[in-house]
Parts: C-alpha cells; sequence; structure tokens
C-alpha cells in the first residue's frame, strides 16, 4: 500500500462508563472556561474526518448526544462487550473497520485538550508505520508516559482484543505490549505534555476549567531543510509574507549545526560578553534580544514563542518533526535529510524523490496552505 493510497480518514471517541468518579455526571457534557462541551473540542480537533465513532457504554448514554452532533457526520456505536473499560470501546470501534485495512485515530472522551496537530502528526508517520508492519501509534509525553488513547490502530488488533477479552484483560497497556506499537515522542512532534490531561475527578475538573481559558493556542511547526545555498532563507521570507498576509503570526528558529557569534562587535552588549559576561540583555519598548553561553534544546525556545500561530524552523534535518526539504537544481538533486515526516520537497527539479510529494519552488502556496489547514492528510 502506497503513501498515496493509504486511508486514515475516520476517528473515533471512547465515551466512557458510568464516571463514578464524576458522581455519575457525564465526562463528555462537562464545559470548559468557555462553556465549551469536552466533546465539542475534540469534534473541532477531529474535524478533518470523514467519519467520527461515538462510542457509548449504553443506549441512554448515547441519547445524551445523538440529536446534538447528529450533523456533525458522527455516527453513534454501543459497546458490543460491556463493562470492559476502554478496551470494549477501542473492540467495537475496530468491528466497524474488519473488513478494511486502514487506521482510524482514537482518542477519550476525558482528554479535552486534543489538537489538530496531535492527530495529523501520527497521520504523517502512518504509511511508512504500515509498512514496517505496525498495528498502533501511540504517543509518549516529555515525561515517559505512554497514552494509549491518543493514537492510531488499525482491524489487525482485533484477534488480540478478542482473546484479552475472553480472558478478562482489559488492560490497555497490555495490548500495547502485544501488538507491534510504535512510540511516538510528543516532544519530537513539538507537542506539550499539557495537551495529554485527563481529568478524572471533581477536583481535577475544577482545576481545568480555570486554567483552560489561559491555555496556549496552538501552533503549527515545521521544519525548512536543505543544503548551503539551496535557498532556504529566501522561501522562509516569502513563506513569511504570506502568513502575516492571512492575518497570522509566525517566529523562526534557526538551527546552526557549528557555532555563531551572537552579537556585532562594537556594540555595549559584545563588549561586555568579550569582557566575560555569562549572558547578556538589550531591551526597548518595542523588543528584546538575549545572548547566552549555555546549551539550550528546541523545545525550549518553541515554549518561548508560545504565542505565534506558526514556527519556522530553518534546520534540523534530522529531527523527527515535520519537515519540507529545499532541493534547487543547480546545487543538488537529492535529499539530505531524515525521511521521517517529510511531508514534500519544494523543488525546481524534475526527478522523482521516491514518490514523496513536490511543490514548486518560486511558489510557496502549497507550504501555506498546508499551514493554515491544520498540516492533516486525513
Amino acid at each position: 500500500m502506497t503513501h498515496q493510497s493509504l486511508k486514515c480518514n475516520k476517528a473515533a471517541i471512547l465515551l466512557g462508563g458510568h464516571s463514578s468518579r464524576m458522581g455519575g455526571q457525564p465526562k463528555f457534557l462537562l464545559k470548559d472556561g468557555k462553556g465549551q462541551s469536552y466533546l465539542k473540542r475534540q469534534i473541532k480537533a477531529l474535524e478533518k474526518a470523514d467519519r467520527i465513532y461515538l462510542s457509548a457504554a449504553d443506549a441512554a448514554q448515547l441519547a445524551l448526544i445523538q440529536n446534538v452532533y447528529k450533523d456533525k457526520d458522527c455516527y453513534g456505536l454501543i459497546d458490543v462487550v460491556k463493562d470492559c473499560g476502554p478496551l470494549g470501546g477501542l473492540y467495537t470501534v475496530l468491528q466497524q473497520l474488519k473488513d478494511e485495512d486502514e487506521w482510524i485515530f482514537v482518542t477519550a472522551c476525558d482528554a479535552p485538550e486534543l489538537t489538530e496537530s496531535m492527530v495529523g502528526s501520527l497521520i504523517q508517520m502512518s504509511a511508512d508505520a504500515y509498512e514496517q508492519g505496525y498495528d498502533c501509534m501511540v504517543y509518549q509525553d516529555s515525561r515517559g508516559r505512554i497514552h494509549p488513547l491518543c493514537g492510531l490502530y488499525r482491524p489487525s488488533l482485533l484477534p488480540a482484543i478478542q482473546q484479552m477479552l475472553r480472558y478478562k484483560d482489559y488492560k490497555m497497556m497490555h495490548l500495547l505490549i502485544r501488538s507491534r506499537c510504535l512510540i511516538v515522542s510528543s516532544a519530537e512532534m513539538g507537542i506539550p505534555d499539557t495537551c495529554f490531561v485527563n481529568i478524572n475527578t471533581p477536583e481535577a475538573y475544577e482545576r481545568w476549567k480555570n486554567t483552560s481559558l489561559n491555555m496556549p493556542k496552538e501552533q503549527k511547526i515545521l521544519c525548512i531543510c536543505g543544503i548551503k545555498n539551496s535557498g532556504k532563507t529566501t522561501y522562509i521570507e516569502k513563506l513569511l509574507k504570506e502568513i502575516k498576509s492571512h492575518g497570522k503570526s509566525a517566529a523562526v528558529i534557526k538551527h546552526d549545526g557549528h557555532d555563531f557569534e551572537g552579537d556585532r562587535p562594537g556594540t555595549d552588549t559584545y563588549r561586555y560578553h568579550q569582557a566575560g559576561a555569562a549572558a547578556t540583555a538589550i531591551f526597548s519598548k518595542n523588543r528584546y534580544m538575549i545572548n547566552a553561553d549555555e546549551e539550550i534544546d528546541l523545545q525550549q525556545l518553541i515554549n518561548g514563542f508560545s504565542d505565534v500561530d506558526v514556527i519556522l524552523v530553518e534546520g534540523m534535518k534530522q529531527s523527527e518533526l515535520p519537515k519540507i526539504e529545499i532541493v534547487r537544481e543547480k546545487i543538488s538533486r537529492t535529499l539530505s535529510c531524515c525521511g521521517k515526516n517529510l511531508i514534500a520537497v519544494v523543488t525546481d527539479c524534475e526527478a522523482d524523490f521516491d514518490g514523496i510529494e513536490k511543490w514548486p519552488l518560486e511558489d510557496c502556496s502549497r507550504c501555506l496552505n498546508y499551514l493554515l489547514q491544520g498540516g492533516l492528510r486525513y
């Protein structure tokens, strides 16, 4: 199955059981600080899916939502095996795909910070994962915690789930152990740990509701790669102007694989640095600049630009972040970056790049559309 023919256009939200720890209040109907329900937030994050399954414990639970979301391409399901937790919901969902070999994104209703980028990053990796024989793909956060209910699953797992249900083993982590599971680092994808928050108690709900008004906006992150003189800076300049013209803000982080001088000779801050200052800073009412002799990683820099819509990273060609590579015929005709999450090759070459999508070098509209549309490939 090729990158082009692999299907991944369905999603599922597991509505959960009886919410005993929430006093019986359905978690999917809880609202954030702006009055938006968990379920509505998740459906918004999954809106590019052709079909969203809502897996309910029983008919009464399903009745609470079927009229509200019937116009959102959502389809209600009732768990075919009762009281088995999320494993039973996953089994019910995968039964819908048993005659097809395709991925489906699965999440739980108590994860209200789900974003388009969390879904899209996995989908960008799904073709390679399929070719390598994986049955599922899930995230691992920066603390090492694995999140089974934020991932892609295939119907190939049905025999393993049936066996687990037969022996009353309902633990999702045991399913991952039994399967060929690809663990994806959320930090490598630029996804903060706050996106994996789960709300299971009234106390946790109140804390989250009070902070949800101030949660950082979702960002699109893209690496612009290419060898020296390939045209990265020129392309980024054009892209920045287009992003701004569409009312969006952007930041650029440049990675230097060697080292660089962070200030200009002759300035006061340069002299302070030469005199031994470990760090210098200069600021006015309009801008500031910090120059420090210390190690810093990309995630720290990304966290410092939490208010912008798009972060462009020049370089980092060996990272697993979503990336494009610029290949200019006068300079090179081959790729130099890591193939993981390579979205497209921006080029003026006629050559084929192993089936990877090609975007024109002189026109950044394809890249702009990718960023503004969320970077998802449902």
